[in-house]
Order: structure tokens, then sequence, then C-alpha cells
């Protein structure tokens, strides 16, 4: 009886040791959360290196247990279409100005009106005070979750107008056909000053140009060389339209079934993501432009801003008869210190 009592501990105590190596074993060799984040830049590109940056710092942060994978060049769809498949869950995030989410909030329209803001500093004082924090909250409530909460992204760090003939005042805007995004208030400002705006998709610009179905293409500056637009528009206008950044949202459900550790991971990765860009983006911008000038024999044009600032100012005027901002927004941004 002794004997077999002792064989029975025995027995126990194996089976108990061999269920906790299957633990272990099974713990060990658990997947990892996998992320799908779309954009609509090349992976060439500084901002697709950017974003490649941010699925490192993830993976890295969280010691392999996140891992972002990009899918860069449209591969995922258009921009709405992307944000729609980050709504149903096909995808996870999405990288892009944060015009491409108006559907969600039209007050974001803002943000690519041609000559509102004075600078990136005060764009950034919009974007990070009491208006951009209110946009942020109705987001969420959208089902969209902004990453990067210091919106230290910068795209840029200016704009540019690529064309097929040299511009270099306002005047020379009339009748240009100029390649416009998804935004009405985009191709509403090119009109009052009398440009024909055309929407073409941004991968399908270049083409565009070559078969002359626009003569312009508006861009930041650190987008122009992987692009190739120089190659068929080679006059470039330092215009500086807007100051820009790049959002890195996610869908609010997905954000929602991560632990506290694993968002500040996410968050944390990509506000650094954005600063890192932003510091590598100037140096690199002026090597792009020497090689710009020397392959394509690319010409530059300086604008008189006040010039242009003054011609766009009756159409800044006019977008508080929209009704698509409350009553004396556009004011309250320009009053911004």
């Amino acid at each position: 009886m002794k004997r077999m009592t002792c064989f029975t501990i025995i027995l126990v105590i194996a089976l108990f040791v061999s269920g906790c190596g299957k633990d272990s074993t099974a713990n060990s060799s658990s997947k990892p959360i996998e992320l799908k984040l779309g954009t609509k830049m090349s992976a060439e590109s500084l901002e697709g290196k950017a974003f490649e940056h941010f699925a490192d710092l993830v993976k890295e942060k969280s010691n392999g247990e996140i891992v972002v994978k990009v899918y860069p060049a449209e591969q995922l769809g258009k921009g709405k279409t992307q944000i729609d498949n980050m709504l149903l869950g096909t995808q996870d995030m999405y990288a892009e100005g944060i015009t491409y989410f108006d559907d969600y909030d039209s007050r974001v329209q803002v943000s690519s009106i041609p000559f509102l803001f004075r600078d990136f500093e005060h764009f950034q004082k919009y974007n990070t005070g009491e208006m951009g924090e209110d946009i942020q909250k109705k987001l969420i409530s959208q089902g969209i979750r902004i990453l990067n909460t210091d919106r230290n992204f910068t795209r840029g760090p200016y704009r540019v107008l690529l064309s097929t003939k040299p511009i270099k005042s306002v005047d020379d805007l009339k009748g240009l056909k100029i390649r416009s995004f998804e935004s009405e208030f985009y191709s509403d400002a090119y009109e009052s000053v009398g440009a024909n705006p055309t929407v073409v998709a941004w991968t399908e610009t270049y083409l565009a140009i070559k078969q002359n179905l626009v003569d312009a293409v508006t861009s930041p500056i650190s987008l122009v060389w992987s692009m190739k637009f120089t190659e068929v528009a080679p006059y470039m206008t330092l215009i500086d339209e807007y100051p820009q950044d790049i959002v890195i949202a996610m869908g609010e459900d997905q954000f929602s079934e991560l632990s506290k550790e694993q968002q500040d991971i996410l968050i944390e990765a990509a506000n650094q993501a954005g600063a890192d860009a932003a510091e590598k983006l100037e140096s690199e911008v002026e090597e792009q432009i020497g090689l710009m000038k020397e392959e394509h024999n690319m010409e530059i044009f300086e604008i008189d801003k006040d010039e242009w600032v003054d011609a766009f100012s009756d159409f800044h005027q006019e977008l508080d008869d929209t009704g698509v901002f409350p009553e004396g927004y556009i004011d309250k941004i320009q009053a911004i210190e």
C-alpha cells in the first residue's frame, strides 16, 4: 500500500511538471499581434521609410509582441477605401494627412486650405490646442484613434508646385490644369484664382502629367524625387501653400482590444517615428533637390507670398458661409497667436 502511495505521488508530480512544461512551451510559441498599416506612399519615399521605422520601433519596444506590416503605394486601396477597411477591421491602421478623414469630422478640411495658416507653428498650435483636441475626441467617437498625439510627423517640410511650364505668379495659375486630391475646398480654392483643378489619384499623377491630362501637381518637397515628378514637370515653384503633417490613425475597436501597455507602445513609437523623420527630412530634401537639378534640369522659382495670400483671401472669407464649419471658425483660426 505504501509502495502504491509513493508511486501515485511520483506520478502526480510527473504529470504536474509535464503540464507546466506544456504551458511554458505554449506561451513561448504564442504568435505576435499582427497589425496592418496602409499608406499611399511608395516604400522608397522618405515617408515610406519613416513608416517602416515606426514598425521597427513597435517591434523593438514590444519585444516582438506586436508586429506592424506596412503596405505602401495604395496596395490596400485608395485613401477613403483604406479608412473604410480600417473601420471594418480588415486593416488596422492608415497613415496620411488628416484631411482624408473629413467624412468623420468636416473641420479637418481646414488643414488643406491654401494660405490659411501663417506657418507650421501656427498650424501646430491649432492641432494641439483646444480646437484640435476637440477634433480628436470627435474622431474617437467615430471609431478613429490618432496614435501620434504629438502631431510632430512633418510632411514637407514645405510644399511645392511642379509644372510643365514656369509658374511665377498668381496670374500664371489662370487656366492651369492642376492635380487635386479629394477635397472640395482645395479644388474650390484654386478655382477661385482661375485654375482648373482635376482630381487624380496620387499614384496616377505622374502618368496624368505625361499624358497632358494635367499640367501641374502640388506636393510636399520630400515626395517629389520618389514620385519622379520632375521628369515630366521640370519647373518647381516654392509655394508653401499650407503646413502639413501626417497622422497614423488606428481603428478604435482594434486599439481598445490592446492592453494599456500595448496602446502606450504604439503611441510612443508613433511619436518617436515622427520626431526622427522630421530630423532627417531637411538634409535628405537638399540632397534630392541637387539630384533633380542634375538629372532633370529642374528650375526653381520663388513667389511673393503676400500676393498669393491676398489672392486667396476672398475664398477664406467665403468659407464661413458654406455651413461646413462652425460660425466664426475661420476667424478663430486666424486669431491664434
